[in-house]
């Protein structure tokens, strides 16, 4: 049960955190590098995700 709730823990900071740098970097004309991050990220989010 414990690890349900991490793993819940860390894909919702990862699907905020990401769409936050992608929005950055679209909104706010951020480096690509900002951008690619938070791809990453969101990449990062499915994966957890489905765990």
């Amino acid at each position: 049960m414990l690890r349900a709730y991490v793993l819940f823990f860390f894909a919702g900071l990862a699907e905020i955190g990401g769409g936050y740098l992608v929005w950055q970097w679209r909104r706010h004309g951020r480096s690509l590098v900002v951008g690619l991050l938070g791809g990453a990220i969101l990449f990062l989010y499915g994966i957890i995700a489905t765990r």
